[in-house]
């Protein structure tokens, strides 16, 4: 279905630290501050382990069984029929989680910019744009995030470099004042973004220097949790644990920013920020999500269903929460072993079982 579309190992390794930060940078603060405290900053460093987990767990699958996607695992490990089973079940998780991801950024934007707009035209608009992206291909996909990298991590600079000089060393102390339990839990948040590298599933048949991959998914996993501890460590210096019971934190630190009396409300820099990290999030997420409900119904093209699929993600983004608040509360609660059920769990049984047959076929 890819074998026309060819991206580097590289460009992989660019899409997943995109896709990760998409929605991590602004949200990610509260959640690991609320549970974590001033030891939120460490928080990354233990979750960055459950990317590194699936990295590897990604890549002994492809060994297993090359050329193939996340839903060529599943036929193969498990059969035609349970496969179809598991499939839809999955299809079903990622379509609730597209739905989830435009509805966060729906809320955002509206909440802070458009507070007239409908929420379905901004979830809409943000779905017709990325499923033009969709369609065009991953190659397309891979050059447009490859191109809006640089002007996130410039804003993301410029965001801290602004606000240093209200920031206090102070609020990093007492350092594990309350044990190693807070940023343990903390940390488990955190997994729910990491294990989201089990995507590199989709992207293994369409490079064309595989040999790569593995080094260039381990060095996405160590950016993006450097990143996260530089974000971390810049809200925390300059918020404390107040950080908490902030929603989006980031956006809270822009206001800090004033230069020479005329260069301050630098909203805007951060809502550029959040739209092309979703953007870049909800574009890869939805080509996965239309590839493996092609692969399922057997097509020969996913670009034929990209825009049905595009009208359920828009009515599931409606449908996934009442409001910002309660989002809010499934992704910092039960949503954390919801995705880790989906994004953990199943591959790694899918990975046990591989290796079982392959260790009993052998001997």
């Amino acid at each position: 279905m890819n074998a026309k579309e060819q991206i580097s190992s590289a460009q992989m390794a660019i899409i997943m630290y995109q896709t990760i930060l998409g929605t991590a940078i602004l949200l990610m603060p509260s959640v690991t501050t609320s549970l974590a405290g001033r030891d939120m900053w460490l928080t990354p460093i233990l979750g960055s382990i459950c990317g590194f987990v699936m990295v590897w767990v990604t890549y002994r699958l492809h060994q297993y069984y090359p050329n193939q996607s996340f839903f060529g695992f599943l036929e193969s490990v498990l059969g035609t029929y349970t496969s179809k089973i598991i499939g839809f079940l999955f299809l079903l998780f990622n379509l609730h989680i597209l739905g989830a991801t435009v509805r966060d950024y729906s809320e955002f934007i509206i909440g802070n910019f458009f507070k007239k707009t409908p929420l379905v035209i901004v979830a809409a608009s943000m779905v017709l744009v990325c499923a033009f992206a969709v369609r065009a291909g991953i190659e397309v996909i891979a050059r447009s995030i490859q191109l809006f990298l640089p002007v996130v991590l410039l804003l993301l600079l410029l965001t801290i470099i602004f606000i240093i000089p209200e920031m206090k060393v102070t609020n990093l102390l007492p350092f594990l004042e309350k044990g190693v339990v807070p940023p343990i839990k903390g940390s488990i948040v955190v997994q729910g973004w990491f294990c989201q590298f089990i995507l590199i599933s989709y992207l293994y048949p369409s490079l064309k220097d595989p040999q790569k991959a593995l080094k260039w998914a381990h060095i996405s996993v160590a950016a993006v949790a450097f990143t996260m501890i530089i974000m971390n460590l810049a809200i925390l210096m300059l918020m404390g644990q107040l950080a908490g019971r902030i929603i989006y934190p980031v956006l809270f630190a822009s206001r800090y920013i004033m230069l020479a009396d005329f260069f301050e409300h630098v909203e805007a820099m951060i809502m550029m920020i959040w739209v092309l990290g979703t953007f870049s999030k909800l574009s890869f997420f939805y080509y996965t999500f239309a590839v493996g409900a092609a692969e399922w119904l057997k097509l020969d093209s996913y670009r034929s269903i990209v825009l049905p699929l595009g009208f359920l993600i828009t009515v599931m983004s409606i449908w996934v929460s009442s409001n910002l608040q309660e989002l809010a509360h499934f992704i910092s609660t039960s949503g954390t072993f919801y995705i880790l059920t989906g994004f953990v769990a199943l591959p790694v049984l899918l990975w046990g079982i591989a290796s079982l047959r392959r260790r009993f076929s052998q001997s």
